[in-house]
């Protein structure tokens, strides 16, 4: 009978070794499912992490462009404005450079403008230059009686300001180019830059 004790209990032992053995097999699947959940559910979120990290970078890389180019553009269109106001002062410059066409000049716009009962006014330069050709001019040639060449010169780089009781002609070197660049700017911006 002993014997039967002894196989009855090796039957127990290697039942409870065969138990044990598929708990611990049960035990290792189910921990190598949950760490391959866990795994899978780390690299997800690394992914959506690191996707929005570029999304992030590129937001940001995108910014700074948007910023620099910004810049760039900005400066170009101070040197494309710059470039402009060099021109037109050179315009006012090359105006008055030749004297003989710069007086042709005033006569057209004293030829133009001029009335009875208005004062010629003038920056000294031309007044002392221009002054008695433009007397003969309006009395003699216009034949304007009652017109006045302000004796006073006044505070322009050239041309000239006519004044009545009724009107003031702003026919100054600036106020012409200033009102050709305003009405031709945008054509010559075109034909200088493209």
């Amino acid at each position: 009978m002993d014997m039967g004790i002894e196989k009855i209990k090796d039957l127990i032992i290697d039942s409870a070794k065969k138990k044990a053995e598929e708990m611990i097999e049960t035990a290792k699947r189910d921990l190598e499912e949950e760490f391959s959940k866990f795994k899978k559910q780390l690299d997800e979120e690394y992914q959506a992490r690191l996707e929005r990290l570029k999304k992030e970078i590129d937001e940001e890389f995108d910014r700074a462009k948007v910023i620099e180019i910004s810049k760039i553009e900005k400066k170009k269109l101070l040197k494309k404005k710059e470039i402009l106001d060099e021109f037109f002062e050179h315009l006012k410059s090359m105006m008055m450079k030749d004297e003989k066409s710069y007086k042709k000049m005033l006569i057209t716009l004293l030829k133009r403008d001029v009335v009875d009962g208005s004062t010629v006014y003038l920056n000294g330069n031309d007044l002392k230059k221009f002054g008695k050709d433009f007397e003969k001019l309006i009395y003699q040639d216009l034949k304007l009686n009652d017109v006045k060449i302000e004796e006073s010169p006044i505070n322009i780089k050239g041309g000239l300001i006519i004044k009545s009781p009724n009107f003031e002609i702003d026919d100054s070197i600036d106020e012409l180019v200033d009102s050709f660049r305003e009405e031709k700017e945008i054509e010559i911006a075109k034909e200088i830059f493209g």
